[in-house]
């Protein structure tokens, strides 16, 4: 199965150009690539909105996305409104208490999608996560979230913005026996993190990306977005992150 996975769109208001970037073009553009490497599915890794949550970019993302052939998931980043997402990608039915996290059988292959957007999941999400994994630890799991789980040596990033449960994550995934691919954006930076039986695959953003070495401030590297690709085969799983 192939899975194209795009992250941090970070559109704003309509005719507005975050940091004079037209970041609706550069979803469109995205689209438009998709073809190239015919997914079987879309994943919207979260940051779809500029600042915070808003309904009528929500309804424009959604229109342009039913266009495509295939479906299309998403997941609540720290500039989204999970409640709000939910509600105008009708998937009300996977919210709870405010966090929007759900499982999904992608051709067969488990699939877990959590909602990071606060910064931490609740206990609540985090019993659910548990028992999922329990219950496919004799499978490989396909994790997507919108906070990389672990530190990615991006220094700002990792000091000012990083997800707050790090160790909880790390604890519960190493005492399984299967193998967990986390697909992650909000560093805007291409990283790969091996640590035990977690692999962490930092998808770059759809806005700009960013230099990982700066400890004190966010600077940017380029302006070049990208889509990443992943395929799920009987032989494991392979990655390819393409620049547009």
């Amino acid at each position: 199965m192939r899975i194209a996975f795009i992250t941090d769109l970070h559109i704003g208001a309509e005719g507005e150009k975050p940091m004079d970037v037209d970041v609706r073009q550069n979803f469109l553009n995205a689209l438009a690539f998709l073809p190239e490497i015919n997914p079987a599915c879309l994943i919207i890794g979260g940051d779809l909105c500029y600042q915070t949550g808003d309904r009528t970019i929500y309804q424009w993302i959604r229109q342009q996305v039913s266009r495509l052939r295939f479906p299309c998931y998403y997941i609540a980043g720290n500039h989204d409104d999970s409640t709000m997402l939910a509600e105008e990608m009708n998937l009300t039915h996977k919210l709870q208490d405010g966090e929007l996290y759900y499982a999904l059988p992608l051709e067969g292959y488990p699939a877990l999608f959590l909602d990071t957007s606060r910064g931490t999941m609740s206990s609540t999400q985090w019993e659910w996560l548990r028992e999922h994994l329990l219950v496919l630890k004799d499978n490989n799991v396909m994790v997507f979230m919108h906070h990389p789980p672990i530190e990615a040596d991006v220094r700002y990033m990792d000091a000012t913005y990083p997800f707050q449960q790090s160790n909880q994550f790390l604890s519960l995934v190493k005492e399984l026996p299967c193998h967990v691919t986390v697909v992650c954006g909000h560093y805007h930076v291409e990283k790969t993190v091996l640590r035990g039986n977690l692999a962490e695959l930092v998808t770059p953003s759809l806005f700009f990306q960013m230099k990982h070495d700066p400890a004190h401030e966010a600077v940017i590297d380029h302006y070049r977005i990208a889509v990443r690709e992943i395929n799920l085969t009987s032989h494991g799983t392979s990655s390819t992150v393409h620049y547009l």
